[in-house]
């Protein structure tokens, strides 16, 4: 490093140390990608501040935009892979911004923070349908947000009534019919925080919202690995028509495939594993390319990610400098 990227790292740095230490968040140094995500994968970064409300996110992530400071969200880490490298940014986790799911009615608010799964199971015991079959994403409410998680028939974007956000320092709510909901996709802008959101849900027999859970459980213990380290689905499946990118994957004989520490499942292809104490992001993406490749040339489908593939040379913008495209939000 440069004596001039030195002297800007340590500014940089110092206004971190500041801003942490003026709106009483906890900061820290000397963290990793593979303690941060279910990969178990990846390199070290920079900074992880960590808000344990969502006035106090807002806050951090306007004082950081003011002073050019690259940040990036980050939940449960469970739909990210990131490499090897070093990550010269901040990551903002909202682990801590859980809070309590409060029920009114047929409406239930939580924080970005909040368990996907714990939320299904809370929404069940009062009797609220519409989100059962998202009970076996292991992710965040803010992820699931972010990318309109769905399985078997659901997806969080049908049911969200408004989404809290980050606007000049303040939790501002937006209505959810103001969002574009597409298939693991929507109009969400990178540089923009989802603090939380409240759904609406439809009042149904407990006992029966039960038994759908339990019967999507079956299947997803069935069909995926479990107990294994994964980020979920690697790629999203092709336009309506096309087979799923498992059987896709499956029908090359690909499962079990290896490229060191990366190995496709041999429970369903479409998910990539981990192994090993000194397993490497480089192993995984390369086991992936492998894989798109091989797709391409054999079937002529161009398979899109649908884990969030981080880079450590990729340049990241404050808010107000960031380009339209959007990244998920894990």
């Amino acid at each position: 490093m440069d004596a001039d990227a030195e002297s800007k790292f340590k500014q940089r740095d110092e206004a971190i140390e500041q801003i942490a230490s003026a709106l009483g968040v906890r900061a820290e140094r000397g963290r990793r990608f593979a303690e941060l995500t279910s990969l178990r994968v990846g390199g070290a970064v920079d900074w992880v501040i960590s808000p344990q409300t969502e006035e106090q996110a807002a806050a951090v992530v306007y004082e950081m935009d003011r002073a050019g400071i690259a940040w990036r969200p980050l939940g449960s880490g469970s739909n990210v892979l990131a490499d090897d490298g070093k990550h010269h940014y901040v990551i903002l986790s909202l682990k801590d911004l859980k809070g309590e799911a409060r029920f009114d009615g047929n409406l239930v608010s939580i924080s970005a923070g909040y368990s996907l799964p714990r939320l299904c199971v809370d929404a069940a015991r009062q009797g609220l349908s519409g989100i059962e079959g998202l009970g076996g994403i292991p992710g965040t409410v803010g992820g699931a947000l972010w990318m309109n998680a769905g399985a078997y028939g659901h997806e969080i974007g049908t049911v969200t009534e408004t989404v809290r956000v980050a606007r000049d320092g303040r939790v501002v709510e937006i209505s959810g019919a103001s969002v574009q909901w597409n298939y693991r996709h929507t109009s969400f802008r990178e540089g923009e925080l989802l603090l939380g959101a409240t759904l609406r849900l439809e009042p149904d027999d407990a006992e029966k919202i039960r038994s759908r859970m339990e019967e999507a459980k079956q299947r997803r213990m069935a069909s995926q690995p479990h107990g294994s380290r994964s980020a979920g689905c690697f790629f999203k499946n092709p336009p309506e028509g096309e087979a799923g990118t498992g059987k896709i994957i499956d029908d090359l004989g690909m499962k079990g495939t290896r490229r060191g520490s990366a190995v496709v499942s041999p429970v369903h292809a479409n998910f990539i594993v981990t192994e090993g104490e000194n397993a490497s992001a480089a192993d995984a993406i390369a086991l992936a390319e492998e894989i798109r490749e091989r797709v391409k040339r054999e079937q002529g489908i161009d398979l899109e990610y649908e884990v969030e593939l981080w880079r450590a040379n990729e340049p990241q913008k404050p808010a107000d400098e960031s380009p339209d495209a959007k990244e998920q939000q894990p």
